[in-house]
Formats: C-alpha cells, sequence, structure tokens
C-alpha cells in the first residue's frame, strides 16, 4: 500500500506580539486540533488542544463560544447537589438501622 491513512492539513494562524520568525499552526483532528508553534518545522512544539465540537475559529476561546457549555454546568452542578443530599440520607437510614440493631443485643 502506497500513499498515507490520513493526511494533516496545516493551517497557519497569525502571531500578534511574538517574534517575527514564530510560527503557529493547527490541523483539525478527531476530538480537537494539533497545534504546533516553532522557528523551523524540526524544533516545533506540539500540543493537542480539545475542541469535539470544532469551535475554535483560530482566534481564541471566548466567552461568547462556550455560554451553552456554562450553563450545561451549572446544571450538571445542581444534579450533583441534589445526589449528595441522596447520599447524605442513606447514610443518615445506615446509622439508624445501626443503633436500632445495637440496642435490640443491648
Amino acid at each position: 500500500m502506497t500513499g498515507f491513512a490520513f493526511s494533516l492539513e496545516w493551517e497557519k494562524l497569525g502571531n500578534e506580539g511574538s517574534e517575527p520568525g514564530l510560527v503557529t499552526e493547527r490541523a483539525r483532528v478527531f476530538g480537537g486540533w494539533l497545534v504546533r508553534v516553532g522557528s523551523s518545522p524540526a524544533t516545533m512544539a506540539l500540543t493537542f488542544v480539545v475542541d469535539g465540537e470544532g469551535r475554535w475559529d483560530g482566534e481564541d476561546f471566548g466567552v461568547e463560544d462556550y455560554e451553552d457549555d456554562e450553563d450545561e454546568y451549572e446544571e450538571d452542578e445542581e444534579e450533583g447537589d441534589e445526589d449528595e443530599e441522596y447520599e447524605e440520607e442513606d447514610q443518615d437510614d445506615e446509622d439508624v438501622e445501626e443503633d436500632d440493631a445495637q440496642a435490640g443485643k443491648a
């Protein structure tokens, strides 16, 4: 078999406020982006940026990009609080049962 199974399509990003020779590029991959930064291809640093919904427009991850996610996060926190209340009630029930069992033995 010749060729490649997958070819990365690197996009060059702007670098405001950095050294003129610094290059930043990104490539879309499953679940996010590969981002590489450096002054020559042989010495570039590489990292993965999670972005499962492909929201990164090449600029930034501003608040307006993730307002919906914050609402979902707050709902998840509230559900988590309810779960904790149930766990506390279960623990209280177990304590009462233990006390009753010990009182029956005495």
